[in-house]
């Protein structure tokens, strides 16, 4: 292209800033569901109704309790503002497991399913911003 050719220029900055929110609430529900995946491979294991009740909720939308042990009025609430995931459960005794007491060691599940998590945000991010801005993105021939 030389610099007589005329280039025509449009400003799609509504479309891309749209565009972003999208991929941006996605992938935080994704990793919030990264995150419930690891804490329920994670969870201690009696009756299974921890690892059952453990969901993810957004604003908008969430995972219910499943498995052996599910209870389905296991949910925890959901965030009031966009772009905020919750991951948890409702039942009683898990802070105890995820910390320990001053008679039980502690079984973490929560904090290490965040941290499996965030070593996967990256490529989650990637994954979604390529799809959705798939027309933007030029390929080297």
């Amino acid at each position: 292209m030389s610099f007589e050719q005329e280039i025509e220029k449009v400003w799609r900055g509504r479309e891309v800033k749209l565009k972003g929110r999208k991929v941006t609430g996605k992938t935080i529900f994704e990793v919030g569901l990264v995150v419930e995946g690891q804490a329920k491979l994670l969870s201690a294991v009696d009756t299974g109704r921890q690892a059952a009740s453990i969901t993810v909720q957004a604003k908008d939308k969430g995972t219910k309790p499943e498995g052996k042990g599910a209870v389905m009025s296991d949910v925890i609430r959901s965030p009031q503002r966009d772009f905020e995931v919750f991951v948890g459960t409702p039942v009683f005794y898990a802070p105890f497991q995820e910390f320990g007491t001053i008679f039980t060691d502690a079984q973490p599940f929560l904090r290490p399913a965040l941290a499996i998590a965030k070593g996967q945000t990256l490529t989650i991010l990637l994954h979604n911003g390529r799809l959705e801005f798939k027309e933007f993105i030029r390929r080297a021939a």
